[in-house]
């Protein structure tokens, strides 16, 4: 039995209306007085009258302390690039760091791996993200010929690469931007990159797989001459646009009445991220690029969850009982890489930079984030397709456990 689910604006679109003033010095009247160090807001050398010795002179301060309170603030926008996959997990981290600069009031270009035509464009969940509609420019192609795409005069402030995995894909980027005098690079890593290890959960600077890509694209930009670089690694994410199947495996099972079968025991503790988390993750460090300068940050939420505890969550986000039945891979012949979408053991990391630098807190709570999403699960009709079980047809055959359709 299926939960009726109404659909949910779970992705609000805001349009941005920028506004900016500017001034000159003939709106300021030429008095008589004595000179401060002050700036003028648009000159780094010019100063302005303090008023000291002039009548109206406390008037002028006053409003030249409001011109240099708005200069700055304008100076504070940048002009941000984000390369953008279009395939696997990754691909709507780049579509959520858009939304929240824009949200800032920042530039925003982002710059997909394809082309706009394609078939896989035009489908769900990339047609789901309306970013002209807020105010982000879009274009497509290769990133290894970045540089003919926006030349080596690009105006970029800051370009967060959330597209390769590996140094030949992220080279021609990094190396572009830090000839365009790009201040900040950003990269979008893995915390699958961590070493199997005793202590977890795992925190930035624990050993990595020497060999894995994503770390040597971290060593290469760490060598550039950025003024502010960082890269995250999150784990398993959830939230609207997401690519890759997470928690609608579970739903998939719970609402046709199928048991749900778990590697044993069941305890193995993981982490799930709802996107937006990961996304004031990267705001933050674009906010404060001094203090996330050359620092390695655990893109994930800062609490664990059971395989069990999971389809537990599941089943009350789609207001349906959950049958867990408990196999071992091993005893079975059973690949739990293809029978279960996530890796059978203890494997979770923790946010301990992003909180201890930054200052950042999670903002979501992942029971609520499965109600939303079994929304959009219902809402795509998913919960009528017709799904294939073989592989958990053989585990319950080989555990004798019926299975009622």
């Amino acid at each position: 039995m299926v939960m009726a689910c109404g659909a949910a604006a779970l992705f609000p679109l805001t349009t941005i209306s920028l506004a900016s003033s500017t001034a000159t010095t003939s709106s300021l009247p030429i008095i008589s007085a004595s000179f401060c160090r002050l700036p003028h807001p648009q000159s780094p050398f010019c100063c302005i009258p303090t008023g000291a010795t002039s009548i109206g002179g406390s008037s002028i301060r006053r409003r030249f302390l409001q011109l240099r309170a708005s200069a700055a603030e304008e100076a504070e926008k940048h002009n941000v690039l984000v390369v953008n996959t279009n395939s696997g997990g990754h691909a709507f981290i780049g579509f959520w760091v858009a939304k929240e600069m824009r949200a800032a009031g920042h530039r925003v270009t982002v710059f997909t791996v394809g082309a706009e035509t394609s078939e896989k464009m035009n489908k769900p969940p990339f047609s789901q993200f309306s970013l002209r509609e807020i105010g982000v420019e879009t274009v497509w192609g290769d990133p290894s010929s970045i540089g003919a795409k926006f030349g080596s005069n690009a105006s970029f402030d800051i370009v967060l690469d959330n597209n390769g995995k590996d140094l030949e894909a992220v080279k021609p980027v990094a190396d572009w931007a830090n000839e365009s005098g790009v201040g900040q690079f950003l990269f979008v890593s893995s915390a699958g990159i961590y070493k199997t290890s005793d202590e977890l959960p795992h925190i930035e600077g624990d050993a990595v797989k020497a060999d894995a890509g994503h770390v040597g694209v971290e060593n290469y930009i760490g060598q550039l001459s950025f003024q502010s670089w960082a890269s995250f690694r999150p784990q398993y994410m959830t939230g609207f646009g997401n690519n890759k199947d997470c928690e609608e495996w579970f739903f998939d099972r719970i609402v046709r009445g199928r048991p749900v079968p778990i590697p044993s025991p069941g305890l193995q503790l993981t982490n799930i991220a709802h996107v937006s988390d990961l996304s004031s993750m990267i705001a933050l460090a674009i906010e404060k690029p001094k203090e996330a300068h050359g620092t390695i940050f655990n893109a994930v939420s800062d609490r664990a969850v059971t395989f069990d505890g999971l389809v537990r969550l599941c089943a009350l986000a789609a207001g349906c009982e959950a049958k867990i039945i408990h196999y071992d891979p091993k005893a079975l012949n059973i690949d739990a890489k293809k029978a279960f979408p996530f890796r059978n053991m203890h494997f979770y990391a923790e946010p301990r930079a992003a909180k201890e630098k930054l200052g950042w807190k999670s903002k979501t709570h992942l029971s609520e984030d499965l109600k939303a999403r079994f929304q959009v699960y219902v809402t795509n009709g998913r919960h009528k397709k017709d799904i294939k079980f073989e592989l958990d047809d053989k585990i319950l055959d080989s555990m004798k456990v019926p299975v009622t359709i």
